[in-house]
């Protein structure tokens, strides 16, 4: 179950103020017996919980409940009879040097548009570099239109859980050109630069858009996907 999100205490302000009342809520309610948020409530008898909803009578001492979920409604008989104090809890907090492994990976190339009538592909090479850190460099043969796995792990680093770490990446494009494509010139290049944030949980994915320069004044563009993630999961 979910770490609760709220907690409720209905304390009597009147030996003879008896008051019913009812919470009703999207999740599971339970009772505390003991110390909540600085009262001590009581576990009664007469306050029954049933999966979300619950009904009491409290007079001079005090009902606390932990409340998964929202709050739906809290009705009290007499409300004039009850402190009532309704406070939504801390997410908790990870433990102490809990890490998770966070991965960089170059998964994908796109084709978004082409050069020229001289282009039957684009032959690439992709250079992904995360500064100061590592980089990798994958070449590949892009048809017009089609994507292209790639798969290659870049770089790995140890996040502290419920933190985040922030890096710059560059990926670099060259278009290398055949010998015998005289008509296209001579290779071209394009790159981009974006900060990446590196954290624990679900991987995501992080897509750059590479503008490749032309001589010829009809440049091409490529994007690059990459997930991030703990890739472990």
């Amino acid at each position: 179950m979910a770490n609760p999100q709220h907690t409720v205490v209905l304390e009597g302000l009147e030996p003879d103020g008896r008051s019913d009342y009812t919470i009703d809520a999207t999740g599971q309610i339970d009772m505390v017996d003991g110390m909540l948020d600085g009262v001590n409530v009581s576990r009664d008898s007469d306050a029954p919980v049933t999966g979300s909803t619950t009904e009491g009578t409290v007079w001079a001492g005090a009902d606390g409940y932990r409340v998964h979920g929202a709050i739906k409604s809290i009705d009290i008989e007499n409300p004039s009879h009850v402190q009532l104090r309704v406070n939504k809890m801390s997410a908790p907090v990870p433990p102490v040097g809990e890490e998770c492994q966070v991965t960089i990976r170059m998964e994908s190339v796109d084709f978004i548009s082409g050069q020229g009538a001289g282009e039957g592909a684009l032959e690439l090479t992709i250079e992904s570099d995360v500064h100061g850190e590592q980089s990798a460099t994958e070449s590949v043969r892009l048809p017009t239109g089609s994507s292209q796995n790639i798969a290659q792990s870049i770089e790995s680093f140890q996040v502290p859980v419920g933190r985040s770490l922030t890096k710059q990446l560059t990926t670099k494009v060259t278009e290398r050109e055949v010998p015998s494509d005289w008509f296209t010139g001579n290779d071209d290049y394009g790159e981009s630069t974006t900060d990446i944030v590196l954290q624990c949980g679900e991987p995501k994915t992080v897509s750059q858009e590479v503008t490749i320069s032309s001589d010829q004044g009809n440049p091409g563009k490529v994007r690059v996907n990459y997930t991030i993630g703990d890739l472990s999961r």
